[in-house]
């Protein structure tokens, strides 16, 4: 058994997808695509989200075995020995009350992971439309958190047990939420940089963001580090606004604690997804990150192409960028 990896692949895979799903070990394909509705078929995830550097699918790899597939309860399912990976759709009309669908979702989610016997999400990715529309309490994304936040609520899920997740917008229609789980729970951690979400105070919203900062695995019987969307945000507040390389390098600076704090050990970053507000900020970005590559701290090392810009809204309004990766142990540093 291998452990779990996320690679992106160019253009021209989009056109072998049938192909792609039927390898052995191949768990998922997710697709930067601009559509975001409910697929034909189990195993391949549009998440709205057009890729800005040309890698417009990942490839969620695990195992040696092909993948059992289905569909229950309107949820997507694929399974490979421990880890099963589930998506849900919301249509547009859903969404104009997103705080209900998200609950409803959410449910539906954790209703198949429990009877699947996988009760234990170890990952999560929200993408929904419009996220910074409306004002105070009314904005999408503060909507969101108040169905993500009943639904936990309502499955009993603590705090301390929320796993790593991402949540950002995209420009189409409609939205999806998937997620990895396994039979066993993982270990959720905080960044010492950054106040847990799920306490921020009153005036980010009447629900706390319910994730943690990354949630460590054992897969294969080597530990692995699923890192959140990061951003550049010290304890909870917003720093460097409007500066797009000051940002990068504050979100850079989190996730390389956030690690450092979990394991001291070498580590290899992948499935870098490098989330951009404004397309023509991806030049920009692009040559930070290889910058960044080039002197990053050797604990922490990562190649460019395992790297993939997206264009996303952000959760704040002031925030340019959103980072997440996958970082994993290096055997021979």
């Amino acid at each position: 058994m291998s452990t779990l990896t996320q690679d992106y692949l160019s253009v021209d895979s989009l056109n072998q997808l049938p192909e792609l799903l039927k390898q052995p070990g191949v768990l998922a394909l997710v697709g930067f695509v601009e559509d975001c509705s409910e697929p034909g078929s189990p195993g391949y995830i549009p998440v709205g989200m057009p890729s800005l550097s040309g890698k417009p699918l990942e490839v969620i790899r695990y195992g040696h075995q092909p993948a059992e597939r289905g569909v229950t309860d309107a949820c997507h399912w694929s399974l490979i020995d421990d880890v099963l990976c589930a998506a849900c759709w919301i249509s547009p009309k859903d969404c104009e009350d997103i705080a209900t669908a998200t609950e409803k979702t959410y449910g539906r989610l954790f209703r198949l992971i429990q009877s699947m016997g996988f009760p234990y999400p170890f990952r999560i990715w929200n993408f929904i439309p419009n996220i910074n529309q409306g004002d105070g309490d009314g904005e999408e994304y503060k909507k969101f958190c108040v169905g993500r936040h009943k639904a936990f609520h309502s499955w009993h899920v603590a705090p301390h047990e929320y796993p790593a997740a991402s949540a950002l917008g995209h420009h189409g229609q409609g939205a999806v939420i998937y997620l990895l789980a396994g039979r066993y729970s993982g270990v959720h951690h905080e960044n010492p940089r950054q106040q847990p979400a799920y306490q921020y105070p009153r005036q980010y919203g009447p629900s706390s963001p319910s994730f943690a900062r990354a949630t460590c695995l054992n897969l294969n019987s080597q530990s692995q580090v699923f890192i959140s969307g990061t951003a550049s945000i010290i304890g909870h507040d917003t720093h460097a606004a409007g500066n797009l390389r000051n940002q990068l390098s504050i979100t850079l600076d989190n996730i390389q604690q956030l690690v450092a704090h979990i394991d001291q050990s070498h580590h290899s970053l992948s499935a870098i997804r490098v989330y951009l507000r404004h397309p023509h900020d991806y030049p920009d970005a692009q040559a930070f990150m290889s910058d960044a590559h080039a002197s990053m701290a050797n604990r922490q090392q990562f190649s460019l192409d395992r790297v993939n810009f997206l264009h996303a809204d952000i959760c704040r309004d002031p925030l340019l960028v959103e980072i997440e990766a996958l970082a994993s142990p290096l055997r021979n540093p």
